[in-house]
């Protein structure tokens, strides 16, 4: 199930130049949780509210909190964190519950309308607002509208992973809408996967694809979807075409799993010409994380040994390959050579060889470059 024709052909319209409009972009998401969805409601929502916020004496900011988290009763949905409704703006608004990124682009928004000059930021496995309003404090939509200092940010991420985290000068660094929808469809579409609905990930993900048609992964994810659905031609066509960009080492597994569901090599059934299912998405904590480590660490230990040792090309890509069959099998996803990822649910646990430790953490759509230290 593509994405709607005219929601798609109205996000590109939106999004293909300069950065979009953050809430109308949030609102078409809605319109992929519930076709349906009345936008003009919840614009008319956040008017009511926004208006609220303007008819008091005190000051917007406290106007704003008053409002949307004394009055209103906004707050994280604890008990269905995970439902695809979640991400959707329309319907935060109208249960007043959500996770924290939408809770916190329906702040932003009807900050914006009062006067509020208000900030997206992104966490690993957390979003609040800042910006200039706040004067370098932070508001946690999630938490019932909370003001916090940045140093105690450490102590809200620690609760979400289990280990203090370290974050830098720069914590409340804006993000630009831009990233920010990137993060709530990213969030949409792993929710559908974990309830294996897979035509509606492959929607969220058209409108990725559309935010930022550079981002070579998306093929990748696109080809593995579609093999979801039993569309195994155009999942080979998407994975040769991530194989023939991605650098070698990211190329090798893709390239084998194409030549699987071409008949070419072990794995495929060949009367179906289907290729075997691959190992279930398993979430760890970062305690069984840290647990499995040393296995990790001894298979990738013997396999960077094993392939410094050899002297052609073909050799090493069957060592490389054998790698990550075996850590794929443990519930790992790998995301280059001798780099892994355990999946925490909120974001990766981040390891590559030789680190003695698992000590980082980056959110999903932040990859390698943008990991945090563990303490």
């Amino acid at each position: 199930m593509p994405a709607d024709g005219g929601l798609l052909a109205r996000w590109r319209a939106l999004v293909e130049h300069g950065e979009p409009d953050l809430f109308e972009g949030a609102l078409l998401v809605s319109r992929l949780v519930d076709p349906a969805e009345d936008l003009d409601a919840a614009r008319n929502r956040v008017a009511e509210l926004a208006a609220l916020v303007g008819a008091g004496e005190e000051a917007p900011l406290e106007a704003l909190r008053r409002v949307l988290f004394v009055e209103e009763g906004f707050r994280g949905d604890e008990e269905s964190y995970d439902e695809p409704s979640n991400s959707s703006v329309a319907r935060v608004l109208a249960r007043r519950r959500g996770m924290p990124i939408t809770l916190s682009i329906v702040a932003i928004e009807v900050g914006r309308r009062a006067g509020l000059d208000l900030a997206g930021i992104g966490l690993p496995g957390h979003f609040v607002v800042g910006g200039p309003a706040l004067g370098g404090l932070y508001l946690d939509p999630f938490d019932g509208g909370t003001l916090g200092e940045p140093e105690a940010l450490s102590v809200r991420l620690a609760a979400i992973f289990g280990a203090p985290v370290a974050l830098g000068d720069d914590a409340l660094r804006p993000d630009p809408p831009r990233r920010i929808l990137a993060r709530v469809l990213l969030n949409l579409r792993r929710s559908y996967e974990r309830r294996h609905r897979w035509e509606e990930a492959l929607a969220a993900l058209e409108l990725s694809e559309a935010l930022d048609p550079a981002e070579g992964s998306a093929l990748r994810e696109r080809g593995l979807l579609l093999l979801k659905v039993g569309r195994n031609a155009d999942a080979v066509e998407a994975l040769e075409r991530y194989a023939a960009a991605a650098s070698p080492e990211d190329a090798a597994p893709v390239a084998r799993l194409v030549a699987t569901l071409r008949g070419e090599g072990g794995g495929a059934d060949a009367d179906s010409g289907e290729a075997s299912e691959p190992a279930p998405r398993r979430v760890f904590s970062l305690a069984e994380a840290r647990a499995l480590l040393p296995r990790v660490q001894d298979v990738t230990a013997d396999a960077v040994t094993r392939y410094g040792r050899l002297p052609g090309e073909e050799e090493r890509r069957e060592v490389a390959e054998a790698w990550a069959r075996e850590l794929t099998s443990l519930g790992l996803e790998i995301k280059g050579l001798w780099l892994v990822d355990f999946d925490s649910g909120a974001g990766y646990y981040c390891w590559k060889y030789p680190e003695a430790a698992l000590s980082h953490f980056h959110a999903y759509e932040e990859g390698f470059a943008g990991r945090v230290p563990l303490q």
